[in-house]
C-alpha cells in the first residue's frame, strides 16, 4: 500500500471528529448569539412603533392576527431544509404574543366545558407561554369578558347550532356578536397551521374538520391579510335551509356556505317559536368583505332574498395547510 492510500491511524480519525464537533458547537453558538441580538433588536424597534401609536392607539387591542397570518405566509414560501416548518410557526407565535405584550399587555381567556383542555393548548399555541391565561364558566362568559375588557382575547368552540326553543342564555356564543363598533368579533381560527391536503380542508369546511378546532374574539380591527374568510350574521323570519342560503349569496356574486343556525335570542318572548321562528344564520363568504359592501344587502326581502338582514361578525385569514 502507497503513502498516499494508506489509512490513517484510529485515534487520528477520532481526533478529527472532536475538532469537528467542538467546531460545529462554536459555529451553532455564533449563530445562537445573532439570534439573540436580533432578537433584542427586534424588541427595541416594538418599543418605537409603540411610542409611535401613542396612548390613543394603545388603548385599543394590540393583536393583528392579519399581520401575523402575513409573516408566516411569506415564511413557508421561503422555507427549507430540515426544520419542520410547524416548529418555525410555534417560534414565531411565541416570538409576535411576547413583541405584542411590549406594545400593550394583554391577557386570554378560554371557553370551559368539553374541549377546554384542547382550547387551551391552542390559545398557548397562538398567544405564547408568557400571556396569561384564564379559564371561563362557558364560552357565552368568555365572550362577555372580552366585551368588558377583563379579558383580551377569548378561544372558543368552533360554532354550533343552537337547540330549537333554547332560553336566550343558552343560545350559541356567537348570537351574542353585533355589529355594534368597538364590539367582540371573530378575527382567527386555530390552529393556523394545520397540516392538510390541498386547499379545501383549510377553506371552506376548516371549522368542521379533522382534530382540534377554535375560533378568537376579540375587540381588533379587522383587516385583510389576502386571503381571508368574512363571517357574517343574517336573519330571517323562518327556517333557511343551508341550499338556500348558499343560494342565496351566490347570486349576489357571493361564495359562501352557513356555519351554524338558531332561534334568535333577541325575539321578544311574544314571538312564535314554532317552524316560523325568527333566526340567525352564521355564513362564511369566501374573501375580505367590508360591512358597507352593497352585495350584501342584496340576499334580503326587498330583493327577493330569505333574510331581512345581514352583517359582518368578523372573520379570520385562511390557515396554512401543510
Amino acid at each position: 500500500m502507497s503513502a498516499s492510500t494508506k489509512t490513517p491511524p484510529a485515534e487520528t480519525v477520532e481526533t478529527d471528529k472532536v475538532t469537528d464537533l467542538a467546531a460545529a458547537r462554536v459555529e451553532i453558538d455564533r449563530i445562537d448569539d445573532e439570534i439573540h441580538d436580533l432578537l433584542m433588536a427586534r424588541a427595541e424597534v416594538v418599543g418605537q412603533v409603540a411610542a409611535a401609536k401613542g396612548p390613543a392607539l394603545l388603548s385599543a387591542s394590540p393583536i393583528r392576527i392579519e399581520r401575523e397570518a402575513q409573516m408566516l405566509r411569506r415564511l413557508v414560501a421561503r422555507h427549507k431544509g430540515p426544520l419542520p416548518f410547524m416548529s418555525v410557526a410555534d417560534l414565531w407565535h411565541e416570538l409576535i404574543a411576547a413583541m405584542t405584550a411590549i406594545q400593550a399587555p394583554f391577557a386570554a381567556t378560554i371557553a370551559g366545558g368539553d374541549g377546554a383542555v384542547q382550547r387551551f393548548d391552542l390559545a398557548r399555541q397562538q398567544f405564547g407561554s408568557s400571556i396569561p391565561v384564564t379559564v371561563a364558566e362557558d364560552a357565552r362568559n368568555a365572550v362577555r369578558q372580552v366585551a368588558d375588557g377583563s379579558a383580551g382575547v377569548a378561544v372558543l368552540p368552533a360554532p354550533e347550532n343552537g337547540q330549537r326553543g333554547a332560553k336566550p342564555g343558552d343560545a350559541p356564543w356567537w348570537t351574542l356578536l353585533n355589529r355594534a363598533e368597538g364590539s367582540p368579533s371573530i378575527v382567527a381560527a386555530l390552529p393556523f397551521v394545520v397540516a392538510a391536503e390541498g386547499d379545501a380542508p383549510v377553506r371552506r369546511r376548516y371549522l368542521a374538520g379533522d382534530g382540534p378546532r377554535a375560533v378568537v374574539v376579540a375587540k381588533a380591527p379587522r383587516n385583510p391579510s389576502g386571503d381571508d374568510i368574512t363571517l357574517v350574521v343574517s336573519t330571517s323570519s323562518g327556517f333557511v335551509s343551508p341550499d338556500i342560503c348558499g343560494a342565496a349569496f351566490e347570486k349576489a356574486g357571493l361564495s359562501a356556505w352557513r356555519l351554524a343556525f338558531a332561534d334568535d335570542p333577541h325575539a321578544g318572548p311574544e314571538t312564535d317559536k314554532g317552524a316560523g321562528a325568527p333566526q340567525l344564520h352564521l355564513i362564511a363568504i369566501d374573501g375580505h368583505i367590508e360591512g358597507d359592501d352593497e352585495r350584501l344587502s342584496l340576499m334580503d326581502t326587498r330583493h327577493g332574498g330569505p333574510f331581512g338582514e345581514t352583517y359582518p361578525v368578523g372573520g379570520y385569514p385562511v390557515p396554512i395547510g401543510l
